[in-house]
């Protein structure tokens, strides 16, 4: 159920802000953010999740 809260948070603060992203993508990063992960993605969308620790394993290539 913490997931699913999240996820609800994290889609109304981007879209509030204006900066909307896929669902998918919401869900994905609520999921990484509850458990604490550390995502790795060279999706520039996520970057504009507050709270989200993301790696991009490809940027310095």
């Amino acid at each position: 159920m913490a997931i699913f809260q999240k996820t609800s948070e994290i889609y109304a603060d981007l879209k509030q802000r204006g900066l909307p992203i896929q669902d998918a993508d919401i869900s994905i990063a609520a999921t990484a953010i509850i458990h604490d992960f550390i995502l790795v993605s060279h999706d520039s969308d996520l970057s504009r999740i507050t709270g989200l620790k993301l790696q991009d394993w490809l940027k310095n290539q």
